[in-house]
């Protein structure tokens, strides 16, 4: 090509950039970014943590409304954030999560203020922002490896209201202090070490204590042993029950299945209705056991449901997952074991027909207004 011809076509190239420009301008003008800041301290098991956002990007992005998001002053703006505390509670729910050792750390949005922060634009007025005060109770762990994972204004739905949100951190967690910044590309970070014996004990005594005050498991487990007809079948459906529990926490942790909540807890109340029921109705019937292996499955779901694990499967994660499920499995067995002892005195007496009708139907009236509940 002659240098002639080259320098036409740089000439067109710089044009059609000039003539481009304007056009594009708006769009670039558009690209709206927000800044807020995250302060975490651990004391013992639990972690506080004051989180800063943008009010009005904080309104539009949960859908606090119109009259929320123009609320004319700070009084104004902090009845709004009470207002839609349980909104705004749920929204950093999803979005906000703090991990001990693989395990999800739960959240309570403790209260909420307005506080006004200078404008990056000397011109431009001051910003309010909502200061939200989080605590995460973290079961019992004093030290142990956390992580933290930030998505707050990144989704692909409604709360994407900004093109680009970062947060300034300044962590004090298991005496390892630190400041770094989290935005849509680099969401997380993670501190201290795992024990993986304290892990696993304390996973364990988290699964136990699931097994024993979970009331719907409880019920189930009551039934299983009240109604069973001997040692040997109160052992059998206990050792199916487990080891299909154990798949099911298994595969709902590692995420290789998902089931959606409701339904979950809506099949795990009608276990307890079919073994109550039959217990009264036929305790040897041929379907008990596998119905009862079945169960197994859905209440391992509910665990994992109500306990949350990390998305990575690693050690870490094996660790805290095989100990909770060994706490489940031996409270579980515990539970089964003394429930049996007990009926096995308790049937010497003639009251005991009558009571045990009575306590199956009212398991049966439980189990089904737990049914219609959750599903509704």
């Amino acid at each position: 090509m002659s240098t002639r011809r080259v320098v036409r076509a740089a000439l067109a190239g710089i044009a059609a950039v000039l003539v481009l420009l304007p056009a594009a301008a708006p769009a670039l003008a558009h690209v709206r970014t927000s800044d807020g800041w995250s302060q975490l301290r651990s004391d013992g098991d639990r972690v506080d943590y004051e989180l800063g956002l943008e009010y009005e990007i904080l309104a539009r992005a949960i859908g606090m409304g119109t009259a929320a998001i123009e609320a004319p002053d700070d009084g104004s703006r902090r009845a709004a954030l009470d207002e839609h505390h349980d909104l705004i509670e749920d929204y950093l729910t999803e979005r906000v999560l703090v991990f001990i050792d693989e395990v999800q750390c739960a959240l309570t949005l403790d209260g909420s203020d307005v506080r006004q922060q200078p404008a990056t634009d000397a011109n431009a007025e001051d910003v309010p922002y909502a200061v939200l005060d989080l605590s995460y109770d973290c079961h019992g762990a004093t030290s142990g490896r956390y992580v933290v994972d930030y998505s707050v204004f990144s989704g692909a739905g409604s709360d994407a209201v900004v093109d680009d949100h970062t947060t300034a951190v300044d962590y004090d967690l298991g005496g390892e202090r630190g400041r770094v910044v989290l935005e849509r590309g680099n969401p997380r970070f993670s501190t201290g070490e795992q024990s993986f014996g304290d892990s696993a004990v304390r996973s364990a005594g988290l699964g136990a204590d699931r097994a024993l005050t979970g009331l719907d498991h409880a019920l189930f487990v009551a039934a299983l042993a009240i109604g069973a007809t001997g040692l040997a079948q109160l052992a059998r459906s206990v050792a199916a029950f487990a080891v299909t529990s154990s798949a099911g926490l298994l595969v709902a942790v590692a995420g290789w299945v998902s089931l959606p909540d409701q339904v979950v807890g809506a099949l795990v109340a009608l276990s307890v209705v079919y073994v109550a029921a039959t217990n009264v109705v036929g305790p040897r019937s041929r379907w008990r056991l596998p119905v009862v292996a079945g169960a197994g499955l859905l209440h391992g779901f509910a665990f994992a449901g109500e306990l949350r694990f990390a998305d990575d499967l690693g050690w870490d994660l094996v660790t805290s997952y095989a100990g909770f499920n060994l706490g489940i499995e031996l409270g579980t067995a515990a539970l089964a074991a003394g429930l049996f002892a007990l009926t096995a005195v308790a049937r010497r007496y003639a009251w005991f027909s009558l009571a045990h009708v009575v306590a199956a139907a009212a398991t049966v009236v439980a189990g089904l207004a737990w049914f219609v509940h959750r599903l509704l």
